[in-house]
C-alpha cells in the first residue's frame, strides 16, 4: 500500500508544495497571496494546502503518512522575519493532516542532490534547484516549487533510511 506525502518549502510570501504517492511525484505548485499581512498569507496558504490534501485523499484513497518541511536554520534578514516564518509554519502545520511531520535540513537534501557549493549565494542555490528538477522530473518550475519537489523526493526515496531527521508524531 502506497501512502501520501506532502512536502513543503514554507515562507511568509510563497510556499512551494509537492504531493507524492509512494515515491511518485503526482502534483506540485506554489501558493502566494497578495495580502500585506504575513498572518493572512499564512492562513490562506494553510487553507489551500488543506484543500490540496483533501483532493489527494479522495483521488488516491490512501492516508497522508508524512508531511516533510524544509528546515532552514540560517537566520533570515532579521529576527522579526524568523518569528514570522515560525508563526506561518505553525498556522500551516496546524491545519494539515498526517501521522508524522519531518523536518529536513537544507544542507541534507542539497547534499543528496549533489549541489555545487562553489557559489553559495541564494541565487545560485535557486538556479541549481530549478535545473535539478528540470533534469530529474522534466518540469519547468520556479525555485519554491523546485525546493519542495527536491525535499519531498529526497524524503520518499531515502529520508526514512537516515534516522537523524527531526520528526514529530501528531496523533
Amino acid at each position: 500500500m502506497k501512502s501520501l506525502t506532502l512536502s513543503l518549502d514554507i515562507s511568509t510570501t510563497a510556499t512551494g508544495w509537492a504531493v507524492f504517492h509512494g515515491s511518485d511525484l503526482v502534483q506540485s505548485g506554489v501558493l502566494k497571496h497578495k495580502s500585506k499581512s504575513f498572518f493572512e498569507r499564512g492562513r490562506f496558504m494553510a487553507s489551500e494546502l488543506r484543500a490540496i490534501q483533501s483532493r489527494a485523499l479522495q483521488k488516491y484513497d490512501e492516508p497522508f503518512e508524512s508531511i516533510v518541511v524544509e528546515k532552514n536554520s540560517v537566520m533570515g534578514p532579521n529576527q522579526q522575519s524568523m518569528i514570522s516564518i515560525g508563526i506561518v509554519t505553525g498556522i500551516i502545520l496546524g491545519r494539515l493532516i498526517a501521522d508524522n511531520v519531518y523536518f529536513v535540513n537544507v544542507s541534507t537534501w542539497r547534499k543528496y542532490w549533489k549541489f555545487s557549493y562553489k557559489d553559495r549565494s541564494k541565487k545560485s542555490m535557486k538556479l541549481q534547484a530549478v535545473a535539478k528538477v528540470s533534469d530529474e522530473f522534466d518540469l519547468n518550475v520556479k525555485d519554491d516549487e523546485a525546493d519542495a519537489i527536491l525535499v519531498g523526493s529526497y524524503f520518499v526515496s531515502h529520508g526514512h533510511e537516515f534516522g537523524d531527521l527531526e520528526s514529530h508524531k501528531i496523533s
